[in-house]
């Protein structure tokens, strides 16, 4: 019997930021009070001494409980992470925007944030393809494939208005393995 090799579809990468509004997206917006600070992305990230952050809606955020050392996160198609970089985990404070043509950034909490060190990653995943153990150390709301495809939807209704629901679950997820270093 012959072995069928069938080749990994590789979906064409998803716009998540305006082309024209990079400019926005260099910045890192942090709300402190009442108050909504711009930092420059490369000096934020430089100071805590992290590649990038992976920032949370503040319902996931304060799901991670405090004796926490290892974490799934889950991404739409491709996350960008890269395995042994530090990542710092943020709690969204305001929700970002992108409808394809207009561009709002997001503003984060500047006072709880979760160091943390990428232990894996895996980009383009199908969902058919995901076994139990990959929710192992996921949130408590995500806990199963129907969950997972109910979470990225939820995620990007605002950030992704452009796209239809069964078009970002036809993406694919990306999986990041994190461990949990230190909060601050």
């Amino acid at each position: 019997m012959k072995k069928i090799i069938t080749k990994k579809r590789y979906r064409k990468k998803i716009q998540r930021h305006g082309i024209k509004w990079r400019s926005k997206w260099k910045n890192v917006y942090l709300k402190n009070g009442k108050n909504i600070i711009s930092e420059d992305a490369v000096s934020f990230y430089k100071r805590h001494g992290v590649h990038n952050m992976i920032s949370l809606h503040r319902s996931e955020f304060k799901l991670i409980k405090r004796n926490t050392k290892r974490l799934t996160h889950f991404n739409i198609q491709w996350s960008g992470h890269k395995q042994g970089k530090k990542y710092l985990i943020v709690k969204i404070d305001r929700l970002g925007y992108f409808d394809g043509i207009a561009y709002k950034p997001l503003v984060i909490n500047d006072n709880n944030f979760i160091l943390a060190k990428c232990l894996s990653v895996k980009n383009h995943q199908d969902y058919a393809d995901l076994d139990n153990n990959v929710f192992k150390y996921s949130l408590s709301n995500i806990k199963n494939i129907n969950s997972l495809k109910k979470a990225i939807k939820r995620r990007y209704k605002k950030s992704l208005a452009h796209i239809s629901d069964s078009e970002k679950l036809s993406q694919g997820v990306a999986i990041t393995e994190l461990n949990l270093i230190k909060r601050f």
